[in-house]
C-alpha cells in the first residue's frame, strides 16, 4: 500500500510548505513577526535591552514588565510630550493628577490606553506618572514605567489583577492587637506580597492599650521587618519613630478594616482627611475609607491610604515561591532532604522539625500551609 505523503508532512525540514519547517524559519524571524507588547511577554532579549527587566517567574511580575513595555512603546518616538504629573486620586473611574505645582484636577485618558492595559482591574493607579496635555481639557496621554507595584487578584473576579498603587518605598501593614484581634495569616501575606512586589514592609499594631504586644513584636522583629507598637490616638514615642522612619517615602498603608488607620494616618498627616468609623457590634470593621488616596507629607514623602482589605489571596506564585518568601522558612530550605520539599509531608525536613522543635513559630507555618494550599490550592 502507498505510503500517505502527508503523514509525516514535517519530515522535510527544508521544505518551506511543510509544518515544522515553517515552524522553524517563523521562529527564526521572532523580531519581525512580533508587532505589539503583548506578543513580547517571554521574549527575555527584549525585556532586558528595552525595560531593564531580568527574567520574571510569576505573573505579577508579567504584568509588571508587560505594563512597562507599553509605557516604553508610547514614547519610543522620542520624549514624551506634555505636562509631567502624578495620579493622586479617583473620582469614580476618573483620575485626578497632581501638578508640579500641587493642584488637583481630573482628567481624560488616552483610549489607547484602556485599550491596551489588559489583565487589570485598573489600568492607571495611584502613584503612576503621568504626562497630560491640554486639548482643551487635560488629558493624560502618556504613562512612564513603573518601579513596582502593589497589587494582587480582584476578590470578584480571580481573572483579574486588581493594582492597589505603584512607585512606592513602603507598604505599611497595619494591624490591631486587639478588637479586632491581630490577624497573623493576613500579616503573613501581605509580608509575602511585599516581598513579590520588592517593596519593603513595616508593621504597625494599633490599640497597644489594650493588651501586651511583645511576643508579635518579637516574632516579626526575628524576621527582618520593623515593627512600631503604637496607640494610634495618642501622638507619643511610637508614633514620633514611626513618622521619622517614614519620612520623605512614599508609602501605601494596609490592613484589615477597623484596625484604625484612618486614626493612625490622621495623627501621622493631621492634614489627611481620612474618615473614621467604629467597629461594628459583630467585630468586623466597616469600610469607612471609600477610595484610594495620595497625599503629599511636608516631609516631601507621600501618604496612600486604600480601601479596607479584610482579604489578601496570595496569587502568580508557587509553594517554592512562598516558602522563600518567607526569610524564616528560606533559611531552612538547605538543610531539607529534597531541593524542592514542600514542607509538609517529606521526611527530613527542616521547616517540619523546626516547628515540632519550637525554633519556627506556629503561625508563621501555618500561613505557609493556608496560602499554599488554600490561596493557591496546590495539593499533593
Amino acid at each position: 500500500m502507498a505510503e500517505d505523503p502527508l503523514k509525516y508532512k514535517g519530515r522535510d525540514r527544508w521544505n518551506p510548505r511543510t509544518g515544522l519547517g515553517r515552524l522553524r524559519r517563523a521562529n527564526g524571524k521572532e523580531e519581525a513577526r512580533l508587532g505589539s507588547w503583548e506578543s513580547r511577554v517571554d521574549d527575555e532579549a527584549f525585556l532586558d535591552s528595552q525595560a531593564g527587566v531580568g527574567k520574571r517567574t510569576h505573573a505579577g511580575e508579567t504584568l509588571l514588565a508587560r505594563f512597562n513595555r507599553l509605557a516604553m512603546a508610547m514614547g519610543a518616538s522620542g520624549p514624551a510630550e506634555g505636562e509631567a504629573a502624578e495620579i493622586c486620586g479617583f473620582e469614580g473611574r476618573t483620575p485626578i493628577v497632581r501638578r508640579s505645582t500641587g493642584e488637583e484636577l481630573p482628567c481624560e485618558v488616552r483610549r489607547v490606553l484602556q485599550k491596551q492595559v489588559t489583565g487589570v482591574k485598573n489600568p492607571l493607579c495611584i502613584g503612576d506618572r503621568v504626562r497630560l496635555v491640554h486639548a482643551p481639557g487635560p488629558v493624560i496621554t502618556a504613562i512612564e514605567p513603573r518601579r513596582n507595584q502593589l497589587a494582587r487578584a480582584d476578590s470578584h473576579n480571580r481573572a483579574l489583577i486588581h493594582v492597589f498603587a505603584a512607585n512606592l518605598d513602603r507598604l505599611v501593614i497595619v494591624s490591631a492587637l486587639h478588637d479586632p484581634d491581630l490577624k497573623r495569616g493576613l500579616i503573613d501575606r501581605y509580608l509575602v506580597l511585599a516581598a513579590q512586589c520588592d517593596i519593603p514592609a513595616v508593621l504597625v499594631i494599633t490599640k497597644c492599650d489594650l493588651g501586651d504586644p511583645t511576643e508579635a513584636v518579637r516574632l516579626y522583629e526575628s524576621c527582618g521587618v520593623p515593627v512600631f507598637p503604637v496607640d494610634a490616638r495618642i501622638n507619643g514615642p511610637g508614633i514620633d519613630a514611626l513618622r521619622e522612619h517614614l519620612r520623605g517615602l512614599a508609602c501605601v498603608v494596609a490592613g484589615q478594616s477597623g484596625v484604625g488607620k484612618s486614626t493612625l494616618v490622621n495623627v501621622i498627616h493631621p492634614g489627611f482627611s481620612a474618615r473614621i468609623g467604629r467597629i461594628a457590634q459583630a467585630g468586623h470593621g466597616r469600610h469607612t475609607t471609600t477610595a484610594a488616596r495620595s497625599e503629599l507629607l511636608p516631609d516631601g514623602g507621600r501618604l496612600v491610604d486604600t480601601p479596607g482589605i479584610r482579604e489578601c489571596a496570595v496569587t502568580g506564585l508557587t509553594g517554592m515561591d512562598v516558602a522563600l518568601l518567607m526569610p524564616d522558612l528560606a533559611k531552612l530550605q538547605p538543610r531539607c532532604r529534597f531541593p524542592d520539599c514542600s514542607h509538609r509531608h517529606e521526611p527530613d525536613c527542616a521547616v517540619l522539625a523546626a516547628v515540632q522543635g519550637g525554633t519556627l513559630a506556629a503561625s508563621r507555618y501555618e500561613s505557609y500551609r493556608s496560602m499554599v494550599e488554600e490561596d493557591l490550592a496546590v495539593t499533593g
